[in-house]
């Protein structure tokens, strides 16, 4: 995947249904393999393609080819924040996706999937920030957006989510940019409303520490001692289903550290402040 830069570009706030996006495809693909020529089309504002069907590929000497590809890509308008992959190599990026292009495009899909047809996507990550922008806005949310990964902070608790793999699984499934914006936002409020209410309830059991929140840790810390344990909250995003299980271990740490404190000589720390 190669990313291009173009600060003059603005990004207006896509609205594109994904049912237009799909139809936009299957047309692509239907003039491409009807031309048997390499053919660009706009699917929505902020997203471009251009395939390469595989009876061209056979067709045409290499020079030519890349010759109508170039000219092709050169069509494709200036980005803001410009990313281009290959759709026939998504499986490099290990997604979990509900349906990718294989089942929805149709024979070309499984042409694309076999190598033998070549699909070049150009997607304009501004238009997919400022959608999540707008989404996350009202709920107090400050977003930071890097190269891969987006940063959403709200209060002293922050969130992640890789913005590259995002717009990657929105091509092979077809979405559009406003659909995936839909999708991403609940996700990440979900995850910090997760985030406090873990932290929410962990400290109100164990109110004889001093608790706080630093970058993606919760730190406990067991006064008039230098006991302490930092707990990292993204653990509770990599057990989808499975938070009770993080948060049982967490527990258990936190009890054999103000064990510790209790079995210290000197500490000053009462022994019933064990859980």
């Amino acid at each position: 995947m190669t990313e291009t830069t173009n600060s003059k570009k603005s990004a207006r706030l896509p609205d594109t249904p994904s049912q237009t996006v799909r139809q936009r495809w299957l047309d692509l693909l239907d003039w491409s393999y009807t031309t048997k020529r390499v053919t660009g089309l706009e699917i929505e504002p902020g997203v471009h393609a251009v395939v390469t069907p595989a009876a061209c590929r056979k067709e045409l000497d290499k020079e030519l080819l890349e010759a109508e590809v170039r000219v092709a890509l050169g069509r494709v308008p200036g980005m803001a924040r410009g990313v281009r992959f290959a759709l026939e190599r998504v499986g490099e990026f290990d997604l979990t996706q509900p349906e990718d292009y294989s089942g929805w495009m149709g024979a070309a899909g499984k042409d694309i999937a076999a190598g033998e047809t070549q699909v070049s996507i150009s997607i304009d990550l501004a238009y997919l920030e400022a959608a999540l922008l707008a989404r996350l806005w009202d709920h107090g949310v400050i977003v930071e957006f890097g190269s891969p990964l987006a940063f959403f902070r709200r209060g002293a608790l922050t969130d992640y989510a890789n913005i590259y793999e995002a717009a990657v699984a929105m091509a092979a499934e077809g979405r559009s940019l406003a659909d995936t914006a839909d999708q991403l936002a609940p996700q990440i409020l979900g995850r910090l409303q997760l985030y406090a209410n873990v932290y929410h309830q962990l400290s109100s059991i164990y109110m004889q520490a001093t608790w706080q929140i630093d970058h993606d840790n919760f730190v406990i810390k067991v006064p008039g001692s230098r006991l302490s344990l930092a707990l990292q909250y993204w653990q509770l995003r990599d057990d989808q289903g499975s938070e009770q299980g993080v948060v049982n271990d967490w527990r258990i740490r936190i009890e054999r550290l103000l064990q510790q404190a209790t079995s210290a000589v000197d500490n000053g720390f009462p022994r019933s402040f064990a859980a």
